[in-house]
């Protein structure tokens, strides 16, 4: 697994940075769409639906954990 899917399924509201290697923003932090990580510049990762059902689970249970005190 690497290291960017690691993060994402261990790190509360992780983003990787933009794949674009001509972004106009500089490649800033992306953001999750729901269906996946987007630049402003409209890059947007591909990972596989798999993997995102499993990144939304793991972020739900990631903010549960800190609600409780636990991260």
């Amino acid at each position: 697994m690497s290291l960017v899917r690691e993060n994402l399924l261990t790190q509360l509201n992780y983003t990787p940075y933009c794949g674009n290697a001509s972004c106009v923003f500089g490649m800033p932090r992306t953001a999750f769409n729901g269906n996946q990580m987007e630049c402003r510049c409209g890059w947007q990762s591909q990972f596989e639906p798999e993997f995102i059902e499993q990144y939304k689970a793991a972020q739900v249970e990631l903010k549960q954990n800190e609600k409780a005190g636990a991260v």
